[in-house]
């Protein structure tokens, strides 16, 4: 596969995940405005990981704006995880390199980020 031939699924892939985002906050805010709730009234929703199954399965708002909120983060770590795949099926050692360094200083980061 040439580099050229990952550019099309990468942006579809990023396509995907802004519209899901984009999609999960409008549903969380719209929820909130019809549950009289403002969206800087304290105290926050915290987020928990394990919680947010049954959050969305019960259809909480709180588990809607936190699915939309990592698929946001997230997005940004999938399109270079999808390069690292396809510089490395096409044989482009260096940036394959790069692309994994890369991956590696935003685990770090949310390493950190989580433990602080």
């Amino acid at each position: 596969m040439k580099p050229r031939g990952i550019e099309r699924p990468i942006g579809l892939l990023l396509g995907f995940a802004t519209v899901a985002s984009i999609s999960l906050l409008a549903a969380g805010t719209a929820a909130m405005a019809a549950s009289g709730i403002a969206p800087l009234d304290r105290p926050f929703p915290r987020f928990d990981l394990a919680g947010l199954p049954p959050d969305l399965a019960n259809l909480h708002l709180s588990g809607l704006l936190w699915l939309g909120l990592l698929a946001v983060i997230l997005t940004p770590s999938l399109r270079v995880a999808a390069s690292l795949v396809g510089f490395t099926a096409a044989g482009e050692r260096r940036m394959a390199v790069v692309a994994l360094a890369v991956l590696a200083i935003i685990c770090l980061s949310a390493a950190v980020g989580a433990g602080g």
